[in-house]
């Protein structure tokens, strides 16, 4: 955010949901489920570990912002209601699949 790596200082590949899935179905998953999910957003927060605990929406997180005002919650505070009407900005990209089928891998034709 902002610029700045926070955790780690090497190049990450995200990848999008369209791309997971693809990478599934190819190797064989049927797919279930796939949604982004809320988790991170609602708990990679600055609090107590007891205040963790009582976190189920944006009104916990604006309390625990107006209680402890550090940069890590205003902007997290700031970043929910947009990750809200965007779905796709949230960390979490989860998909829930089964093995469909054997996956038989195939060599790419080079010459033809």
């Amino acid at each position: 955010m902002l610029g700045v790596q926070p955790i780690y200082h090497y190049h990450v590949r995200e990848y999008t949901m369209k791309e997971v899935i693809s990478l599934l179905r190819e190797a064989g998953f049927e797919i279930t489920k796939a949604y982004y999910s809320v988790g991170n957003d609602l708990t990679f927060i600055d609090a107590d570990p007891e205040e963790h605990l009582r976190i189920s929406g944006f009104k916990d997180l604006v309390r625990i912002a107006l209680k402890r005002p550090t940069k890590l919650n205003i902007l997290r505070l700031s970043a929910y209601p947009i990750v809200k009407l965007r779905p796709s900005l949230r960390q979490l990209v989860v998909i829930v699949a089964v093995k469909a089928r054997e996956h038989i891998s195939r060599m790419p034709e080079r010459w033809g």
